[in-house]
């Protein structure tokens, strides 16, 4: 395949996100030649085609197949959530300038959101639509253009009319824009002859209305004059009234000023003497406080004394007992003395018995002691010496063997006791053991009951913290509850003062002149000419407070002009006040009165400061609609002066225009305004001021209400939490005293568990102790056993051997028994003295013991005696001190008594002062009231005036546009009649002028003027009506050349290609009406090779197909486009005629960059980048591309 030449790129890039399936971002770099995109069927490659044909301004969602707009916007997948937008952008090269603008590249984007909104972009910089196609214009690219062909397209261009089939000629001949600008031009000049027709219409009106107006500009000049004149003596009337009643308003508020000086000083008085007394009902309270105080002193030393007089008789009594005492004691130790006595002697006695005992017992020691002597001596000479040592020697083997045997049976006993001591031990170690953990145990749990103690206390302060910090906000709370009910009871009385105050205004029509007045009054009492009476207009409108200064302004003083059921009704109403000569009063009569309403212009409609007809911003009942009318229709409400000046402007300075201020603009052009001093007098704002005070009270009543359940029910929660608080602090109170018992409890169980520690150690202690001590003695036991057995054997020796030896010593014995017998009876003799000895020794220590008895006895008596005698003078002291303590305390209490009668003395003075406060505060309320009644009427009547001074200074106001300051210079030297016959008199002058065109006097001069400006802009656009013709010539003679050319070029273009895709046959294109080139049809005439001439309806599908093809490469041969994308256009060719399709577009590529959607094989082979449309993920189009040369060496590679 050869390479294509070398050309500039026109479209660079294709990049799409959002739009149909492909949800993510995908950029189709674009380059040379040819492009084909391919893909399976549903992949979604035909949306690329789409996208370039919706970023172009494709406005059919039907054209982009899908129901609405909002299709192109991905939808989401079972995957992918919904997007929120669809985004497309053309990239393209303007290297060559073919588009208009000085950049060298050139984005197109089209934005769609999901709530409708479209944007489209230009390089970034927000566009129009209208701006995108004038920029394609011509260039064969654009939506309607022959540079995108999908896949019905090819059968459309062959469906077509002849007349429609036209455009595409005219594409490629580059006539579309001037056709564009014919048609901005029939469309002005469409709008010129339109607009001249209304000039001509307008004109000659106004040549209709100029004869008259110059009549009634005349006419008005005259009324101006008179009017003039009227206003001036109007004017010094309204003043004469103006300072009559001024002068009733200072004198009226002098007298206020005296009236508030004498209240100021009786309220003075009656606070000084309210203070005074006061003070004295809080000097006769704490005096009270004072007797209670003294009272309870006196009970309290009354109580001292008695209690004194107790401890004095306690003393006396304590006195007589101790002499008792001392008395007693004082026997008792001379009974104890004669007693110490008896056993003195008796001690002496012992001890000389004692001295002759020890003698004898000495001396009969001395005589036995000889006696055994002699008989020792004897028994030695016989042979008992050698038995005597056997008889030792035999002694002490028994005595060994003995010993062994007590050791064995003693060791045996031990080792029974200490295998017996083991065991005890072992299990009392064991029991030891077993209560230490049980007290552990205990002690655990213990411990575990002091920490949820201490958490339940923890908790227990948390709650009594917050409900302390509820309570202190409830008290704060209660507290704002208190001061909020007492403002709304001060609201609530000072809003009922204002009531009652504007409501006696409004009883007594305080305001009103004193015809409307009168009559109004007649209608309240039934007086047959009151009857068929309405109302005043004041009382009959409702109006916004917003609307009030502007309503007043407007009306003026036809805010007091009486609305009546019937002329006739109105005419007995005006002979009432004429009869009794009771003022005058303005009637509107509902059965002829005609109120109209003004139409506004909507320019005028269209002002931002334009609020309304006056009538509109009232409400009133529907009946009374043609009074209020014939006051308020015709007057316009703005918001300021600037608003007021333009409206009457728009206007021609035809209407009355007020402003929400007060200001006015009236007919003609002049402007009235400036400060308005408005004090509550109005008669607009009364009664809604009324209403409006009904409804505040009403509500503040309310409010009060619900302020007062507010308030009782924080009460009734600040008492449920005292209650609350009170509990938990018991709570509090018995949990601390239960952590204190368990904490003296777990001190204890410390103490016993270290007690038990000791215990079980002594315990362990002992049992190895005894464990050892059995070992030594199970040790010690064999030793004993075998020196037992050697003192056994000893002993049979040593018996043997004294046997024998007593035998020899016998005869002996019996010699020595009589020696014997005497040394037992001296012996005797000897224990018994030895024994009374011993009796006597015993008595006497016996005896020394009583003595020290009896002596210990009688110091302890000595002693309580003087302890009796001490404890006595103690006593005699403190009856003493209680003695002196008793008369002071008696003096005391008569000082106490005293005092106390004086200060009752005091409260019956202080108490009859109390009461002559009382009456006299009484007399001063009683004439506090009187001024306060007298003050109250006087200021009715100031404010009556005051109302009446405000309607004065108003009318100057709005009628006059006059401050009171700038009125003054027109008091006049005439009496007031004079004046007032006057003003009769020029009314009837204007009357007899007939009915006044005030406006004509400004209007004339500007409608001379108007009529010549409609004159030259007339001629204006008959000259524009000319140009506009021969602009529109120009252009169907240039169409017309250009068309031809084109159209020879396309046909013949038409019929080579037609011959080269079909190898043979013939075709061209006819016009249906060739002498009128501009409107002419095209027709399509083919005979394919070797068929006859027929319709195209009769060709196959391939062959209208490929004749379509032929047109379409028929154009682009004539008028190139920069680029061209195909849609499926060659899917009914045949294997052959796609071969030829796609050599033929490729040979195209050279001049036209061609992007080619495909699935057909001959194409895909002639393609230079081949692009592949994938959906790996379900409903998401993926982008793959792979350039001719990469794909060749890939198949080369394989």
């Amino acid at each position: 395949m050869t390479e294509p030449e070398n050309f500039p790129i026109f479209l660079k890039g294709i990049h799409i996100q959002g739009f149909k399936s492909f949800a993510d971002r995908v950029k189709l770099e674009l380059g040379q030649g040819l492009s084909v995109i391919v893909g399976p069927n549903g992949s979604g490659k035909s949306n690329v085609a789409d996208a370039v044909r919706w970023v172009l301004g494709e406005q059919s969602a039907k054209s982009l197949r899908g129901a609405k707009m909002e299709d192109v916007i991905f939808s989401g997948s079972t995957q992918r959530r919904p997007v929120g937008m669809a985004e497309v952008s053309l990239i393209f090269d303007n290297s060559t300038g073919i588009f208009p603008l000085d950049f060298r590249e050139v984005t197109i984007t089209r934005r769609a959101y999901r709530d409708g909104e479209s944007q489209y972009l230009i390089n970034k910089a927000l566009s129009r639509l209208k701006d995108i196609q004038e920029l394609f214009m011509d260039t064969g690219a654009g939506k309607e253009g022959f540079s995108i062909i999908g896949q019905g397209r090819v059968e459309e261009i062959l469906n077509l009319k002849s007349e429609e089939r036209r455009s595409l000629i005219e594409e490629a001949a580059g006539i579309t824009k001037f056709r564009f600008r014919k048609r901005e031009a029939l469309k002005r000049l469409d709008d010129t002859v339109l607009n001249l027709q209304r000039l001509e219409d307008i004109v000659q009106e106004i040549e209709e209305q100029l004869t008259p107006l110059a009549a009634q500009a005349q006419v008005a000049e005259q009324s101006l004059a008179l009017a003039e004149e009227q206003r001036e003596l109007e004017i010094q009337a309204v003043v004469l009234d103006v300072t009559e009643v001024k002068e009733k308003l200072s004198a009226g508020e002098s007298n206020s000023e005296t009236l508030q000086a004498e209240l100021v000083s009786a309220q003075a008085s009656l606070a000084r003497k309210e203070g005074l007394n006061l003070e004295d009902k809080v000097n006769l309270k704490h005096m009270d406080e004072t007797i209670q105080c003294q009272q309870n002193e006196a009970f309290q030393a009354e109580q001292a004394i008695n209690a004194l007089n107790h401890e004095l008789n306690l003393r006396i009594e304590r006195t007589g007992y101790f002499d008792e005492q001392i008395t007693r004691l004082a026997r008792e130790q001379i009974v104890d003395e004669e007693r110490l006595q008896g056993v003195h002697e008796r001690i002496n006695t012992l001890e000389a018995k004692q001295i002759v005992l020890k003698h004898t017992v000495g001396k009969a020691q001395q005589n036995v002691k000889l006696q055994e002597q002699i008989l020792s001596e004897a028994r030695k000479n016989n042979g008992a010496k050698q038995i005597e040592h056997i008889k030792a020697d035999l002694f002490d083997a028994l005595a060994a063997q003995s010993h062994c045997s007590n050791e064995l049976t003693g060791t045996q006993h031990t080792l029974l006791s200490l295998e017996q001591q083991v065991g005890q031990l072992g299990q009392e170690r064991l029991q030891k053991e077993t209560e230490l953990e049980l007290l552990q145990d205990k002690q655990m749990a213990q411990e575990k009951e002091q920490k949820e103690i201490e958490r339940a206390q923890r908790i227990t302060e948390v709650e009594r913290v917050r409900l302390v910090g509820e309570s202190e906000k409830f008290k704060e709370l209660l507290r704002e509850k208190h001061l909020g009910l007492q403002k709304l009871i001060n609201q609530e009385d000072q809003t009922k003062a204002r009531l009652h105050a504007l409501q006696a205004l409004e009883d007594n029509l305080e305001g009103y002149q004193r015809g409307v007045r009168e009559v109004m009054q007649a209608k309240k009492k039934g007086i047959p000419e009151g009857v068929g009476l309405c109302g005043t207009v004041a009382e009959l409108i409702k109006v916004e407070e917003d609307y009030e200064l502007a309503l007043e302004t407007a009306l003026g003083a036809g805010l007091q002009n009486v609305i009546a059921e019937s002329e006739q009704a109105a005419k007995g109403a005006i002979h009432y006040l004429k009869s009794r000569q009771l003022g005058r009063a303005t009637f509107l009569p509902l059965d002829v009165i005609q109120g109209t309403q003004m139409s506004v212009l909507p320019s005028v409609q269209k002002d931002p400061g334009f609020v309304g007809i006056a009538l509109e911003l009232i409400d009133f009942e529907e009946k009374y609609r043609p009074a209020i009318a014939s006051l308020l229709g015709r007057i316009a409400v703005v918001r300021d002066m600037d608003a007021a000046t333009r409206v009457a402007r728009f206007s021609g300075y035809k209407l009355r225009i007020v402003t929400l201020e007060g200001d006015q603009v009236h007919p003609g052009g002049s402007l009235s305004g400036g400060s308005v001093q408005r004090k509550g007098g109005n008669l607009l704002g009364r009664s809604r001021e009324i209403d409006s005070l009904r409804e505040a009270l009403k509500r503040l009543k309310t409010e009060r209400s619900q302020k007062e359940q507010e308030r009782a029910e924080i009460e009734k929660n600040q008492h449920r939490l005292q209650t609350e608080l009170e509990q938990i602090t018991l709570e509090q109170h018995e949990k601390q005293e239960h952590l204190v018992m368990h904490r003296t409890q777990l001190e204890s169980m410390a103490i016993q568990i270290g007690r038990f520690t000791e215990d079980v150690q002594v315990a362990a202690y002992r049992y190895l102790e005894a464990m050892e001590q059995k070992t030594e003695r199970s040790l010690a036991l064999e030793g004993i056993k075998d020196r037992l057995a050697a003192a056994e054997k000893k002993s049979i020796v040593l018996r043997e051997e004294l046997h024998s030896r007593e035998q020899e010593a016998k005869t002996a014995a019996e010699s020595l028994e009589a020696v014997g017998e005497q040394l037992t009876l001296e012996k005797i003799q000897l224990a018994k003295w030895e024994q009374e000895l011993s009796q006597c020794l015993e008595a006497l220590e016996q005896e020394h013991l009583v003595f020290q008895d009896q002596e210990s006895g009688l110091k302890l008596k000595l002693q309580s005696l003087e302890d009796v005698q001490i404890a006595r003078s103690g006593v005699e002291e403190e009856k003493a001190t209680f003695v002196n303590q008793l008369e002071v305390q008696s003096q005391s209490q008569a000082d106490l008594q005293f005092r106390l009668m004086q200060k009752r003395q005091e409260r019956e003075v202080l108490a009859v002062r109390v009461l002559e406060w009382e009456a006299d505060i009484q007399k001063k309320r009683e004439e506090v009231h009187t001024l306060e009644q007298r003050l109250h009427a006087n200021e009715l009547r100031v404010a009556r005036w005051e109302t009446e001074w405000q309607t004065g200074l108003t009318r100057l106001t709005e009628e006059f546009a006059l401050s009171w300051e700038e009125a003054l210079p027109y008091k006049p030297v005439e009496e007031r009649s004079t004046i007032g016959q006057r003003i009769q008199e020029i009314k009837q002058q204007i009357k007899a002028l007939g009915p006044i065109n005030q406006a004509a006097i400004e209007t004339y001069p500007k409608m001379l003027s108007r009529h010549e400006f409609m004159l030259s802009q007339q001629e204006d656009l008959i000259e524009a009506n000319q140009t506009l013709r021969q602009l529109i010539a120009e252009l169907d003679k240039i169409m017309i050349e250009r068309f031809a050319e084109s159209f020879e070029a396309v046909n013949q273009a038409f019929k080579d290609v037609f011959k080269e895709l079909f190898k043979g046959g013939s075709a061209e294109l006819c016009l249906v009406d060739p002498e009128h080139l501009l409107e002419t049809g095209v027709e399509i005439i083919v005979q394919p090779p070797g068929k006859k001439q027929q319709l195209l309806s009769l060709l196959s599908g391939g062959e209208r197909a490929l004749t379509a093809i032929a047109l379409l490469f028929a154009l682009l041969r004539v008028k190139p486009s920069p680029f061209c994308l195909l849609d499926e256009i060659e899917a009914s060719l045949d294997d052959a005629n796609v071969q030829r399709f796609a050599e033929y577009i490729h040979r195209l590529s050279h001049s036209t960059q061609f992007i080619v959607i495909s699935h057909r094989k001959g194409t895909m082979e002639s393609a230079d980048i081949l692009y592949g449309i994938t959906m790996e993920e379900s409903g998401v189009s993926k982008l793959l591309s792979v350039r001719l040369d990469e794909r060749t060496d890939q198949n080369e590679s394989a």
